[in-house]
């Protein structure tokens, strides 16, 4: 049984410009002497990334997980958490005990990954009792409310609440100025956080406690994260971290924005969204070019 000192598992789709600083990571671990394995699932990608990272399939740096079944699912959310289980399942029955396991996106918010000390200083803080996992913050500011729980507050239903301000641009960037900066700003901050759930772009988690958890859960979906880390907080009775230490930078789609801005970057998602769903569309069984 093999025992690297991390691995490491994320979700890759059209993000070949932003792999490189990824792949870079890891070379800095693997420079530094650890011993590390990344599972990466991609899907659909048109912009490169795949070939890509069978490249690096090829020579061994890290294990290609496909996941096609990924592009029949139309929910977003339940797409990621089954392409997410599909990694973690990748992962244990590759039979690895590492020191820990590191749950990252590799899309623009690790265009400018952590230093490898900030990295292992996080990872050191997983060995506190009644701690299993540790996320990262960002700047210039906390971006991650779909996945943040505490004892306070938690945001499993501001997507339904977002879908109801997107009447009309003005009401939709007020709900932004109410509801979700003032929130983001309050978990900006120099020190720890302690919480129930957290992910933030990049969440390390003790290796025994991750391997309790599940992404899938029946109902309305939320955040993957939030199911995940919900259920290793009720199995573990341990909690969550925000480490000020472990930096990322904001993604700039998760940026706080003035108004015309802001309206600019809604337009853009809209058309974005459009195309994928006729993309999802026209790979879904049935479809006639599906065939």
């Amino acid at each position: 049984m093999m025992s690297p000192d991390v691995v490491f598992l994320s979700l890759a789709r059209d993000c070949a410009a932003t792999i490189p600083s990824f792949l870079g990571l890891l070379a800095a671990l693997r420079a530094e002497g650890l011993s590390v394995v990344a599972f990466i699932g991609e899907n659909g990608s048109r912009d490169g990334t795949r070939e890509l990272l069978q490249r690096e399939a090829a020579n061994g740096r890290i294990v290609l997980v496909p996941t096609p079944f990924m592009a029949e699912e139309r929910d977003r959310l339940r797409r990621m958490a089954l392409g997410r289980e599909r990694l973690k399942n990748e992962f244990e029955a590759a039979r690895l005990e590492p020191r820990f396991v590191g749950v990252l996106d590799i899309d623009n918010v690790i265009a400018s990954p952590p230093s490898i000390t900030a990295l292992l200083a996080a990872a050191a803080k997983l060995e506190r009792p009644g701690i299993f996992g540790v996320s990262a913050t960002s700047r210039p500011h906390y971006y991650d409310l779909l996945a943040f729980q505490d004892d306070h507050r938690s945001f499993d239903t501001l997507l339904e609440e977002l879908a109801g301000s997107r009447s009309n641009i003005f009401a939709y960037y007020r709900f932004f100025r109410s509801r979700i900066y003032p929130h983001q700003q309050a978990l900006t901050d120099d020190r720890e956080i302690e919480c129930a759930s957290t992910f933030n772009g990049l969440c390390l988690y003790r290796t025994d406690a991750y391997r309790l958890g599940s992404y899938l859960q029946p109902g309305p979906s939320i955040c993957e994260h939030l199911v995940f880390n919900r259920r290793l907080a009720e199995r573990t009775g341990a909690r969550m971290l925000i480490d000020p230490g472990l930096i990322l930078h904001t993604p700039v789609d998760h940026s706080q924005q003035s108004f015309l801005p802001f309206a600019w970057r809604r337009l853009r998602k809209l058309v974005a969204l459009l195309l994928l769903q006729t993309h999802l569309s026209l790979k879904a069984p049935g479809s006639s070019t599906a065939r």
